[in-house]
């Protein structure tokens, strides 16, 4: 296996452009209207839980990723098969996301095919994975200034327009907490705190282990800080109905930009930052992809570079016909498949590692 190194702070930069990722570009939580930002928030306390059971894991297998090590809990055969479900998984999680971006350029690039879009875009990220992990871990550390301060000049910049209006965030729980709490459960605690999952595949990767905890949890809660903000101000400056109507209430809000008829249609410059958050997350979910199926089938990494990032694209494209059937295939998805990854796979072995420990100590 390869003995890459990352540091605790490549993997923080890492994580907060993952969690950001392709979350910030649509209305996330738009079913709890005004209280959007609090269901996320909410999302991010649910995320929590999900990072002591990985980190419990991890302490046990501090040198293995998450494919290794459920072969010792489970079993050779069965933590082989549940190994390749989630090699699936993050192959299609990253197939999620390909789409996303696709969706997102076709907002510029109208005449272009969404195939030529998607294969463009994953040449980009083989070739970063390509390099590897430690070569991904550094491209997120110099690009995270670029992140920071992409994102504070654009707060400054909305706020310098004139067009945030507080009021629209009220009455915060008009929807009523059921509703707040359901749409935290069914969308914003998976997407994308419980992709954290992808994360158990790299950990091992980190020098200085004893900080694995503290760098994730202290990523996570930035990431769902930043994310309750953004959305917030997108609900300030839409109406939280406009925002659940837009592809992206992140671009509609630039567009709005306007400081001195000068500082106008940055929308541009944004994207830019939108699609840097994307490959991110995408190269996240491949290369977690790619060393699932490398340890599984005994190959190298590199062989399975092409064909899983041709599957991923092909994917993206064909498993919805439109962006309509591709957010109501991610709703299910997100409700109904990515928990048994993200909370009750792992849980099941935080259970079963426990008890056999408990077993072991008493003989």
């Amino acid at each position: 296996m390869q003995t890459a190194k990352i540091s605790p702070f490549q993997l923080f930069t890492l994580i907060v452009f993952f969690e950001i990722g392709t979350t910030v570009m649509f209305p996330l939580g738009a079913g709890a209207k005004q209280a959007a930002w609090i269901t996320i928030l909410l999302g991010m306390a649910g995320g929590v839980p999900l990072l002591f059971m990985y980190h419990y894991l991890f302490q046990n297998y501090p040198n293995m990723p998450l494919t290794e090590y459920m072969k010792d809990i489970f079993g050779k055969f069965v933590g082989t098969f549940v190994g390749i479900l989630y090699m699936l998984y993050f192959l299609y999680g990253a197939a999620r996301d390909v789409r996303d971006g696709m969706e997102l350029l076709t907002l510029y690039y109208m005449g272009t095919p969404i195939s030529v879009l998607g294969f463009l875009l994953m040449a980009v990220i083989l070739y970063g994975i390509y390099k590897g992990i430690e070569v991904l871990c550094r491209t997120s550390e110099a690009f995270f200034i670029y992140l920071i301060g992409t994102g504070v000049l654009f707060v400054i910049l909305v706020m310098g327009s004139g067009i945030v209006h507080t009021d629209r965030l009220f009455p915060i729980l008009e929807p009523d907490w059921k509703t707040i709490i359901g749409t935290a459960f069914k969308e914003t605690w998976m997407a994308p705190f419980g992709e954290m999952i992808c994360f158990t595949m790299i950990f091992h990767y980190l020098t200085n282990k004893k900080l694995q905890l503290q760098v994730s949890m202290s990523a996570v809660i930035l990431s769902g800080l930043v994310l309750a903000f953004i959305h917030g101000l997108t609900i300030t400056v839409l109406g939280a109905n406009i925002r659940g109507e837009k592809i992206s209430p992140l671009l509609e809000m630039n567009k709005l930009i306007d400081i001195g008829d000068f500082i106008q249609r940055l929308d541009s410059f944004f994207m830019v930052w939108l699609i840097v958050n994307d490959f991110f997350k995408i190269s996240v979910f491949m290369y977690a992809a790619i060393l699932a199926g490398s340890t599984i089938f005994h190959v190298s990494k590199k062989i399975l570079i092409l064909p899983f990032g041709a599957a991923v694209v092909i994917t993206s494209i064909y498993f919805a016909p439109n962006y309509g059937a591709h957010m109501k295939q991610s709703f299910v998805v997100l409700q109904y498949v990515y928990p048994v990854f993200a909370a009750y796979i792992p849980f099941l072995l935080c259970i079963v590692l426990f008890i056999r420990k408990k077993v072991n100590k008493k003989r």
